[in-house]
């Protein structure tokens, strides 16, 4: 049970850091959580670790610092050990030596986990981090991003093998098989140098620069492969922003702020955008098909006013008619508050057949609200007049927009596979 000196009420179920305090305001221990309230319970819940209980015995207070990913979270933490030297965090560890990330000087360097003593001689490292495991996890998805080589030895001798299994997994470049030259895999390490060092920009340039040429060229799924690439530096944490939040711990609800700001001026809303609705069908061949509805509150995800629809319409796979059907349904529950923006999943003609709907049989509140819908292809924002929008990919209103419609497709994902399942289950009966 949390105690009475700590107000509840101020510790969020979300992922962040927490900070423990002394009766003297010193910080004695740092740690991070994917849910700050109950691992801060956790603590006060009776520690059978004798260290953990002489932690607890000296806790006086609690910051906290929210974040949006496990990585975030992974770096806040380091620079926050790395700069007060919290005295637990010390003895818990066993004293053990904490974790780098470390660059191999070599022909075709690798990337490693090594202690301090082991950073000698090393092109490049990043760190303390805490936790093994949690590093580990770590270069797991930094890798999807960033493919490198574990053992390029055999490329180092000019030799060639057959690839390996991580190469058909996509997380090597495949040098021990002669499948990169050195020059393009020094070119992936460099990127993931830069990645960590916080200076992206450069690298999203050049990224966005590529994947306009296949564009152009109409080679849609190389840009696909280079616009994944983007799609995760987005999601992975920029290092950068660890030290944002140091200075700021404020910093999300800042960001979100300055999101909904910069979207109300872009697209030139009559009011400001408290409340976004995402909307995304799921089907297959028409077979099981719903719809689901999301809400961006003050630029933050609202689970609490998800809604889902399993379609009535019948026949051919119409994703226009599905969309028509969906938003009537939405119209006829007013106790639900009218957004002040809609954004559907797809392109001009998803959002003309909204748009249409809501002119012919929605209410006046209705009819005066913005409709844009977001097309996967090429991140292209479309009007109900048909314009595009071509936001920058840097921007914060693109990653806000990006962010609901993405949540929009897997609350609908989710919720098609759960009914599709259920009707074969009841199917095989």
């Amino acid at each position: 049970m949390i105690p009475s000196f700590i107000d509840k009420n101020l510790i969020p179920h979300k992922s962040g850091v927490y900070i423990y305090k002394n009766h003297e305001a010193r910080i004695i221990y740092v740690g991070k959580a994917l849910d700050l309230y109950h691992r801060v319970g956790s603590y006060f819940s009776g520690a059978d670790n004798p260290r953990t209980a002489q932690l607890v015995s000296q806790i006086a207070g609690l910051e906290t610092i929210i974040v949006e990913s496990e990585l975030e979270a992974l770096i806040v933490e380091a620079n926050l050990i790395k700069k007060y030297k919290p005295h637990y965090n010390i003895k818990l560890t066993d004293d053990k030596d904490y974790l780098y990330i470390k660059v191999t000087k070599e022909q075709f360097p690798r990337i490693l986990v090594a202690r301090k003593q082991d950073l000698k001689g090393s092109l490049k490292f990043f760190g303390p981090f805490p936790s093994a495991t949690t590093v580990r996890n770590t270069l797991k998805n930094l890798r999807r991003v960033f493919p490198w080589c574990s053992n390029p030895k055999t490329a180092s001798k000019g030799l060639a093998f057959r690839a390996c299994f991580y190469y058909h997994l996509g997380l090597c470049s495949g040098p021990c098989a002669g499948e990169i030259s050195q020059t393009e895999y020094k070119k992936i390490i460099k990127r993931f140098i830069t990645f960590m060092s916080g200076k992206k920009e450069q690298l999203i340039g050049e990224l966005i620069k590529e994947m306009n040429i296949y564009a152009a060229k109409q080679d849609f799924e190389l840009a696909g492969r280079v616009k994944r690439t983007l799609e995760g530096i987005t999601y992975l944490t920029q290092p950068n922003r660890a030290q944002v939040y140091l200075e700021n711990p404020n910093f999300l609800e800042d960001e979100r702020k300055r999101a909904l700001d910069e979207l109300k001026q872009v697209l030139r809303l009559p009011t400001f955008p408290e409340r976004i609705e995402g909307y995304d069908i799921s089907n297959i061949q028409g077979k099981d098909a719903v719809a689901s509805l999301v809400v961006l509150t003050n630029g933050e995800i609202d689970k609490s006013q998800y809604r889902k629809f399993k379609m009535l319409i019948s026949g051919k796979p119409d994703d226009y008619a599905m969309h028509q059907e969906t938003i009537r349904r939405r119209m006829k529950h007013p106790e639900w508050r009218t957004p002040d923006v809609i954004l559907i999943d797809g392109g001009k003609g998803q959002v003309s057949a909204v748009y249409q709907q809501i002119q012919q049989t929605g209410p006046e509140e209705f009819k005066k609200i913005p409709i844009f819908g977001l097309a996967k292809r090429m991140e292209w924002l479309y009007t109900t007049d048909g314009q595009e929008i071509r936001l920058p990919r840097q921007s914060r209103v693109l990653g806000l927009l990006q962010k609901l419609r993405d949540e929009a497709h897997r609350f609908a994902i989710t919720f098609h596979r759960k009914r599709h399942a259920k009707a074969l289950y009841n199917g095989s009966r």
